[in-house]
């Protein structure tokens, strides 16, 4: 399990902001995305930005196969 930093963590450097999401949940990378509220994972794991590395300490959800356009 990952904590989630205290409140001062840095944000996103990147231009947009937060391009990309991704978590590490038991040794496999999961691409992510904003949610409105915490689902299980995201009460559990930290997400990050793939491009700066940034802790994301919103809420976020998985993205599965049938969730990513195409």
């Amino acid at each position: 399990m990952t904590e989630h930093p205290a409140t001062d963590a840095p944000s996103c450097t990147c231009v947009p902001p937060w391009p990309a999401l991704a978590a590490v949940i038991e040794g496999t990378v999961y691409l992510a995305a904003p949610a409105r509220a915490h689902p299980p994972a995201s009460a559990l794991y930290l997400a990050r930005c793939t491009v700066c590395g940034a802790p994301y300490t919103r809420p976020w959800r998985r993205l599965t196969p049938d969730t990513r356009a195409a």
